[in-house]
């Protein structure tokens, strides 16, 4: 119907003229004293002609708007589809078309190749700045050593703080370094994961030693008992989670500890929760009933709940962020996008001023197809 009422929109003033000529004809008759009989007959065989023409171009346009209809999914990758033009202007439209379908193909190109550069810049840098990195590590631990070896110790009392702040520093940067590669590689569509059973404790028992210094230096307790418990993961991305939750756990944790647990559990996760302390994120309604469940919970400040929805969206920081002018809103977003494509619903529970626990679900066991 809406197309009928464009067409007939469209063609109106022709419709006028017609109207108009018809009248003028029969005022003609009329005066020329030619029966009514004749003129109701040639008035009737023009109403039909007329109808007739109306019908058939309806038809024909009615074709014309389904086919620009199906053309607009596909204008966007393709300008080669359209119909063959019957008038001037719409050849002339078509030209303009494509013309600005190249322009468009154009600068597409010259962007994605501007990004490849760019990519393999910052890749490179990213790995060349990793060596003065290990360079100012080993430095500041031979300072500190010396420092240590001293006689007078209460002396370089200060000189000692110094040099393990620097290597805190040091230890942000690496991190920040590392952070930057991955986004570099997720941004790209880089997809190199490899998907095998592994044992957990291979992956988390690497991201605490990392942090090891950072427990020590602010004092925290650990809790973390191996238990040979395997689930199906990617190690490398998996870890690079498992480093940005830790690292979120000691920043935000002033005193207590952090306790990390490996548990097999039989029941997915609810992702339909209505609890305002919880947000979850998850890849599909699909999740595996056998799953095995590992979570790190903190004594930290905690997240308000205004924050949990939008913890994990690109460079939000929250209250936390405000309170923490270092912080860049893209830790929990690399997560979140990891964990979205290894498949890996997770759960974040948290209370402010009570501390915060996530949850993380992965498959026990490699799902065979036939299953």
């Amino acid at each position: 119907m809406k197309y009928l009422k464009r067409y007939l929109a469209e063609n109106l003033r022709w419709l006028a003229v017609i109207l108009f000529i018809a009248l003028t004809m029969t005022t003609t008759m009329l005066l020329n004293e030619i029966s009514l009989k004749e003129i109701a007959y040639g008035l009737l065989l023009c109403g039909f002609l007329t109808i007739f023409a109306i019908f058939m171009g309806y038809t024909k346009h009615y074709e014309s708007f389904c086919h620009l209809e199906q053309l607009k999914k596909t204008i966007t990758t393709s300008a080669n589809d359209m119909k063959m033009p019957e008038y001037m202007y719409e050849l002339q439209y078509q030209d303009c078309i494509r013309a600005l379908s190249e322009e468009k193909i154009r600068i597409q190109n010259e962007m994605l190749c501007r990004q490849q550069d760019m990519t393999e810049y910052y890749s490179m840098w990213v790995h060349q700045i990793k060596t003065p990195i290990a360079a100012l590590k080993l430095l500041t631990e031979e300072e500190q050593n010396a420092y240590l070896e001293a006689e007078d110790i209460a002396q370089n009392s200060i000189l000692v703080e110094n040099s393990q702040q620097k290597q805190q520093e040091l230890f942000r940067i690496e991190q920040y370094v590392d952070m930057a590669l991955q986004y570099i590689r997720l941004g790209t569509g880089i997809n190199d994961f490899v998907i095998e059973e592994l044992n957990l404790d291979e992956i988390i028992k690497p991201s605490i030693h990392k942090f090891a210094k950072q427990f020590i230096h602010k004092k925290l307790r650990l809790t973390y008992e191996t238990q040979g418990i395997n689930a199906v993961t990617d190690k490398k991305w998996f870890g690079f989670v498992m480093d940005q939750l830790l690292s979120n756990a000691i920043k935000y944790t002033k005193q207590g500890g952090i306790t990390i647990q490996v548990t097999k559990t039989q029941t997915a996760p609810d992702t339909e929760t209505d609890d305002s302390a919880q947000h979850w994120y998850h890849k599909d309604e699909t999740s595996p009933v056998e799953s095995v469940c590992i979570s790190i919970e903190d004594t930290g400040i905690g997240i308000r709940a205004e924050d949990l929805p939008r913890i994990c969206e690109k460079g939000y920081t929250g209250y936390n962020g405000h309170a923490d002018k270092y912080s860049t809103g893209i830790g929990l977003y690399l997560c979140r996008e990891i964990l979205d494509k290894l498949g890996h619903p997770f759960n974040i529970i948290s209370e402010e001023g009570k501390g915060t626990k996530v949850e993380l679900f992965l498959p026990e066991r490699i799902q065979n197809c036939n299953e």
